[in-house]
């Protein structure tokens, strides 16, 4: 059933649509028939020129009204849509263009019967009604003791019975999960996987920015000192898209930086996860800034400590909904999330050399006057301090405090080094919110 946002799009988009050139016309000429006919059915041809500027604004407006997975495209390729679905649909002003020779838009003289006609199709098309694929990730240091899935995605080991949760019986006996690409029989060299993150979206673009968003969660499950401890680990990356069609795949670069210690995912993890299912499946512009700001840590992950700080930075500026990022604005949105406890100075001052990176004072924030002052006065490293804040920030806002950092790999290690007096009797760096006495 349409509405008015689906009349007001066809509206918008026969505005772009004219039956001569003009100034800035594209030509665009098909073959129609009725709305699903195959090709050898379609026995009329038309050629329409479409107007740029029309056409690009309808395609923002689908983009911000229509499914969710439309964000992750580019307005080149929303234009192609709504061009194929005037040439699919074309049959319901057909009858009124074909021999027509007015030159103003269609908009101006297309009737409302048709128009109404157009809408309906318009409504239950994939730009408003999409049907979902599933997409699947390998993972290397990442490792399920508990499988989670959801209507959204899903995290699984790679030797359970059914890792995809795949419906069809026969798909799943032609895959072998165990090994990417999951082909069976595959011919060339082919990678072992320690989980598989599995995404359903109708474009697989969309779906890697949902990866990016549970990705940069899962960041978060990680101890900070734990986070960005690298090894040599070899990674390999790739994505896999399984649908009625068959199998489609491809090599790409890693999802996951090479972690010294994998991510763990348990039961305690089942809360936030079925948290951030709700938000991927919600339209609000509040939630949508919640999971850029999950996409911005994923990004910042991998990064080297200084490339880090600004990607934090706007990740902070993300949860936190400034539209002016001025420096006070962020503390107050800091203190609302986090309460008064932190030292306002030293915020102040963290929050000072934000700006001075953003503003562009200091594109390496090592090479900001203010780095070396806050690490003289505070004892501690601002870039450290801000992803304590940016982290616990995100874990608190979004996840409303469900989320907590996995327990300490080495801890039976550590205690046993204390105990015999090989390390000091607490391990706990000064910090933002461990200051210095």
């Amino acid at each position: 059933m349409f509405n008015r946002i689906h009349k007001e799009i066809v509206e918008n988009l026969l505005s772009s649509i004219t039956l001569s050139m003009g100034g800035d016309g594209a030509e665009h000429s098909f073959l129609f028939g009725p709305p699903g006919a195959r090709l050898w059915e379609r026995r009329l041809g038309v050629t329409i020129y479409y107007h740029s500027v029309e056409l690009n604004l309808t395609a923002l407006q689908v983009r911000s009204v229509g499914a969710n997975y439309l964000r992750a495209l580019p307005l080149d390729e929303i234009c192609s849509n709504l061009k194929h679905f005037i040439s699919e649909n074309f049959d319901y002003i057909g009858d009124v263009v074909f021999g027509n020779r007015d030159q103003r838009p269609f908009n101006e003289w297309i009737p409302e019967a048709n128009k109404a006609a157009l809408a309906a199709a318009l409504a239950a098309c994939h730009l408003f009604k999409p049907r979902s694929e599933l997409t699947v990730f390998p993972l290397v240091p990442v490792s399920v003791g508990s499988s989670f899935v959801s209507d959204q995605y899903f995290f699984s080991s790679p030797h359970e019975e059914n890792p995809f949760f795949l419906e069809d019986q026969q798909q799943m006996r032609e895959l072998d999960p165990r090994v990417f690409p999951p082909q069976l029989g595959f011919a060339g060299k082919v990678r072992r996987p320690g989980a598989w993150l599995g995404v359903y979206s109708p474009d697989y673009r969309a779906s890697l920015k949902t990866r990016s968003s549970v990705l940069g969660a899962l960041a978060l499950t990680a101890l900070p000192d734990y986070r960005h401890m690298f090894s040599g680990r070899e990674l390999f990356g790739g994505r896999c898209t399984i649908s009625k069609n068959g199998l489609t795949y491809s090599f790409e670069k890693v999802h996951t930086p090479p972690c010294m210690h994998d991510i763990e995912i348990t039961d305690i993890d089942a809360g936030w996860m079925k948290t951030l299912s709700d938000k991927l499946r919600s339209p609000d512009s509040e939630v949508l800034r919640e999971l850029k700001a999950l996409e911005y840590f994923y990004r910042a992950w991998s990064l080297s400590p200084e490339e880090r700080f600004p990607i934090l930075c706007m990740s902070l500026d993300a949860v936190l909904g400034d539209s002016n990022n001025a420096t006070q604005a962020v503390i107050d949105g800091v203190n609302s999330i986090l309460g008064n406890d932190i030292p306002q100075g030293q915020l102040r001052a963290l929050l000072g050399l934000r700006a001075s990176v953003i503003h562009g004072g200091a594109p390496d924030v090592y090479d900001s006057s203010k780095y070396p002052k806050y690490y003289k006065q505070y004892g501690c490293d601002p870039i450290r301090d801000l992803e304590l804040v940016v982290s616990a920030c995100l874990r608190e806002k979004i996840f409303g405090g469900q989320l907590a950092e996995h327990p300490d790999p080495n801890a039976e290690i550590i205690k046993a080094a204390q105990d015999a007096g090989r390390l000091p009797p607490t391990t706990r760096s000064v910090s933002i919110f461990n200051p210095k006495a």
